[in-house]
């Protein structure tokens, strides 16, 4: 699934928001190998705050993109409400 911003502030319309957000954990060592990625997060600071919680000393959060078509997110979701409040204060002129 991807979401699609009406326009940006630069005018790039069309541009893809994160639909969540994951961990990506570190094997000790220089060479960075992948050692586990968790993928359920609504935000950068909930993925920051889990990998700190777990005591994870080499990790780095990614946002996720999902190209899948025709998805409709649940009614209440977070990505809903959050497209209405985007919407709200953009007509509101960013007040």
């Amino acid at each position: 699934m991807t979401v699609a911003r009406d326009s940006t502030a630069d005018g790039d319309r069309h541009e893809r928001m994160p639909v969540l957000w994951g961990v990506v954990r570190f094997e000790p060592g220089d060479g960075r190998r992948v050692r586990d990625t968790t993928i359920t997060f609504d935000s950068a600071g909930s993925a920051e705050l889990f990998a700190l919680e777990q005591g994870w000393g080499d990790y780095q959060i990614t946002p996720l993109f999902f190209f899948v078509e025709n998805v409709v997110p649940p009614a209440g979701s977070r990505m809903v409400l959050d497209a209405a409040l985007t919407r709200t204060i953009r007509r509101a002129g960013g007040r």
